[in-house]
């Protein structure tokens, strides 16, 4: 790999995302540390034994590699930190000034573009990376082999996926495409409302697909195997359906981006509230078919209808927070992780059918309050 290549793309995006999201990074990891240096606070410090500060220091880091759900949620931060790298990349690439790009980078071949791209968001993802090798190491020490390859298959895999996403974008800017085989295909299907976001996916966010699915099957595998001798239990189901929909968020947020961005005119469609909550909740019936058929596999046909019905509710709970907060992700993440927290807290105390009223009741309250106060506001 030339390492001029290397620098270009490490100057021009690396360290311009740096600058333009460190109160972002400063939120992850400020206030994780934060948390580390609290946990060694509960209590009356003097009466520890010697010694034992160090292993309080790491409890985070041990409560990571052992616990799936806690390896869930940084699974799930990390993407959405690498997506807000897709989007500051992409946007940088529009720029006129960044022209000397496709001079620069495609004057190697698509290998080297690879091994540049892939460097440059080793470089973007540098936090999470090091959180992750600090992490497996105390998975190794603590005989947590199985979790300790999930992290390091993950990374690899986010950070190759990112690379391979940066290598074909920038050739496709030279090349005119023209419609994908979907649009094409497609064609002189029918398309109701509740399937354009479908077709969106399955147009221009395969990759998103793909990683959204990987994480939603790793998170079923990694709790069921986890809870292998109470799978029937309706917490542990429970704890699977939440999983889901945290490993789904991320197309939730993009579902309401597109339909911001390019259905904004529906708004004016004499539709009423009532349907249009009914349009959003089957298409993510389309979006979570796989993982709905595994609920019938798995679980008798009532406890299946009910945790499907569960599942509906808290997406839509997802998705209808995106209305009273907009397209911000830095309030979207604080608010996914807050909704996470309660929403395991009142699994836990086995209120888990109490989820189903409340979700469909407080989502269809926001979404009804705030759909069109949205549209206000944007403009």
């Amino acid at each position: 790999m030339p390492q001029p290549l290397n620098n270009i793309l490490v100057k021009v995006f690396a360290r311009g995302f740096y600058k333009v999201n460190s109160g972002l990074l400063i939120f992850l990891f400020v206030i994780l540390v934060s948390y580390c240096f609290f946990i060694n606070t509960l209590g009356d410090v003097k009466l520890l034994p010697p010694g034992r500060e160090l292993y309080y220091q790491f409890m985070i880091l041990i409560t990571f590699v052992s616990s799936p759900g806690m390896m869930l949620m940084f699974f799930t931060v990390w993407i959405f930190y690498t997506i807000k790298s897709w989007q500051y990349v992409s946007g940088q690439l529009q720029i006129e000034h960044h022209e000397f790009l496709y001079y620069s980078v495609l004057s190697a071949g698509r290998i080297q573009q690879f091994k540049g791209w892939f460097y440059m968001q080793f470089i973007i993802s540098l936090p999470f990376v090091c959180y992750a090798l600090l992490a497996s190491v105390i998975g190794v020490v603590l005989h947590h082999y199985g979790m300790v390859m999930v992290i390091i298959l993950f990374t690899i895999l986010l950070i190759t996926t990112t690379a391979f996403i940066y290598t074909k974008q920038l050739n496709a800017l030279l090349e005119d495409t023209g419609q994908t085989w979907l649009i094409n295909l497609g064609q002189s299907w029918r398309k109701p409302f509740f399937s354009l976001f479908v077709y969106h996916i399955f147009d221009r966010l395969k990759m998103a697909l793909v990683l959204t699915k990987l994480l939603s099957y790793v998170a079923i595998i990694s709790i069921m195997f986890s809870f292998a001798d109470a799978v029937t239990n309706s917490r542990v189901a429970s704890f699977a359906v939440l999983a889901i929909v945290m490993a789904h968020s991320i197309l939730i947020y993009q579902q309401h981006r597109f339909a911001l961005v390019y259905l904004s005119i529906t708004r004016n469609f004499p539709y009423s509230l009532g349907k249009l909550y009914a349009q959003h909740v089957l298409t993510y019936l389309i979006l979570l078919l796989p993982e709905c058929i595994w609920l019938f596999i798995n679980f008798k046909f009532f406890m299946a209808v009910g945790l499907l019905v569960m599942l509906l509710g808290i997406t839509m709970l997802f998705h209808c927070v995106l209305y009273r907060i907009g397209l911000a992700m830095n309030k979207y993440l604080p608010w996914l992780l807050g909704i996470f927290f309660a929403i395991s807290l009142v699994i836990l105390f086995g209120l888990v059918w109490w989820l189903v009223p409340v979700c469909f009741g407080v989502s269809y309250c926001l979404f009804y309050v705030n759909y069109y106060k949205e549209e206000l506001d944007e403009g």
